[in-house]
């Protein structure tokens, strides 16, 4: 009975960082769009404009609630954050957030959100070192050196399953 009294802090989205290109150069003034939603029921948007020098930061969202108390609850933020460039608009992130902690993959991933707004939308995983038989997944335009596995792009028909018929 206690739990539905006491509130927690819900990890909501890691601070993001990141560079937006356009054919590798610069992209100044493009508008970064945050809309975050926790449990069907906490929503957080917020907005940051690009520099000259196409960077651009957005701070940690953490919320304090008494959903997580709730044995009903559903405990997961749905993170969205796109670019909206000469009225185009384009996928940085697109993910689901389980639990109310911060993932350090996630932090890793969010703290390099560099796009060159030519590469297509993919669908992706990435390694979830807590626990190896669940990855993570999300799509994107972004890309990463490293951890980072495309299974499906929307924009050909390749097939990344024709090995498993």
């Amino acid at each position: 009975m206690f739990g539905l009294i006491k509130k927690h802090s819900v990890h909501m989205c890691s601070e993001v960082k990141g560079v937006i290109t356009l054919n590798g150069n610069p992209v100044e003034g493009a508008l970064i769009n945050r809309s975050l939603k926790f449990a069907h029921k906490i929503e957080k948007e917020d907005q940051v404009i690009t520099a000259s020098d196409g960077t651009f930061s957005m701070p940690e969202v953490v919320v304090e609630s008494k959903i997580p108390g709730d044995m009903f609850s559903h405990e997961v933020t749905y993170q969205l954050i796109t670019a909206i460039h000469d009225g185009e608009e384009y996928e940085l992130w697109n993910c689901e957030l389980r639990g109310i902690d911060e993932p350090n993959e996630y932090k890793q991933k969010l703290s390099s959100l560099n796009a060159d707004l030519v590469s297509p939308n993919v669908d992706f995983i990435f390694p979830n070192h807590a626990n190896e038989n669940l990855d993570f997944y999300g799509s994107t335009i972004c890309r990463w050196e490293n951890d980072f596995e495309i299974y499906e792009t929307e924009d050909d028909d390749t097939d990344y399953f024709k090995d498993f018929k």
